[in-house]
């Protein structure tokens, strides 16, 4: 893939616990995710991804520890970070056109309208939803659904987009259509991508890195280069000796108790 050697997001001991109950949902997080890079990040069931991402986009503060995005703190959501949550149909709004949804977050750019209009039309081409503009979502697919949330984030122009398992409501053959897509898109528009899945499979489909953490309170257990190359196939990726070696050995990792000497501090 073309992932760039600059760092562009820094996560530094992250920590979150919840004052009302007193919970640790994550320990101690730390990684980071360079430009064009599409990262990955697994663990067990309730290990706190999506607190994870929640804090590191400043919708939740932390309670110790860093993010900086381009060098920046990150203490409330910045504009260059946009997330696209699993749950497609409350994202949208059932009463706005196709392109209506697109068109919404561009106004907190304060866009001419000639050029909210081009920003709507190329996103909609991208994602193969131009011929859908005058539609509701309600009259789509749950495929289409999510593909015009990431319509709207990509019309944004983000300079990295977070993804909390965003194919996990869809079939099978939509949900690899929708993984191709990203990546994509990723390259079409030169987006950093940060994933969180329960899917190792699709993890090391997509990603430059997977990160996996540990049961909750948690912690990075161990990060995972993944050189399969900048194509990848549905078939021919999943198939190769490496995916599958890379994919087994994340699925042994995720749940097993670790000693803590193992953790990666």
């Amino acid at each position: 893939m073309n992932a760039g050697t600059r760092v562009l997001l820094d996560v530094s001991g992250l920590q979150k616990r919840y004052d009302s109950s007193g919970v640790v949902a994550i320990e101690s997080i730390t990684l980071d995710v360079k430009e064009r890079e599409f990262v990955s990040i697994v663990g067990p069931s309730g290990c706190g991804k999506t607190t994870l991402l929640k804090t590191i986009c400043g919708l939740l503060r932390p309670t110790a520890g860093s993010v900086t995005l381009d060098g920046k703190l990150v203490t409330t959501p910045p504009p260059e970070m946009v997330l696209v949550f699993q749950d497609y149909a409350r994202s949208l709004f059932p009463w706005l056109t196709v392109a209506g949804n697109v068109r919404f977050p561009l106004k907190k750019k304060n866009l001419a309208g000639a050029e909210s209009t081009r920003a709507v039309g190329a996103a909609l081409a991208a994602v193969g939803l131009d011929r859908f503009a005058k539609q509701y979502p309600w009259q789509l697919s749950g495929g289409m659904q999510q593909r015009v949330a990431i319509a709207r984030a990509v019309a944004f122009r983000p300079e990295i987009l977070l993804l909390d398992e965003p194919f996990a409501s869809v079939d099978a053959l939509t949900r690899a259509e929708l993984e191709d897509l990203t990546l994509r898109l990723r390259d079409e528009f030169g987006i950093t991508m940060l994933l969180v899945t329960h899917d190792i499979d699709e993890a090391v489909y997509l990603s430059d890195r997977v990160f996996v953490l540990s049961p909750p309170p948690s912690v990075v257990v161990r990060e995972f280069a993944i050189p399969l190359g900048g194509a990848r196939d549905q078939e021919a990726t999943r198939s190769d000796p490496r995916f599958l070696s890379l994919r087994n050995e994340i699925h042994h990792l995720i749940g097993r108790p670790l000693p803590a000497a193992e953790a990666v501090p």
